[in-house]
């Protein structure tokens, strides 16, 4: 690799608020949460025990997830919504 030129690298286990290049991404989701009608959106709670279990999962990828294509913390927040694994996780 030429000097002064940095890779980007992957980050794999992180969502998208950890990841600095998708932080206005990140942003968009979060309002989008927001904008959802309330039964249809799933517990602040229910949100982060999901997330949890995303974050340690191999198909995690930058926030998004490898076996389906979605953003993890767009379909944790929706409450119908599952994990795409078999089994699921959640």
């Amino acid at each position: 690799m030429p000097q002064g030129v940095t890779e980007k690298k992957i980050c794999r286990r992180c969502l998208l608020s950890q990841v600095p290049d998708l932080q206005e991404l990140e942003k968009a989701i979060r309002e989008r949460i927001s904008l959802m009608p309330e039964e249809e959106r799933a517990s602040a709670e229910k949100q982060q025990r999901r997330l949890a279990v995303c974050q340690n999962c191999d198909h995690l990828n930058s926030g998004t997830c490898g076996l389906c294509g979605c953003y993890v913390e767009l379909r944790a927040a929706k409450v119908l919504m599952h994990c795409p694994c078999v089994p699921k996780k959640w």
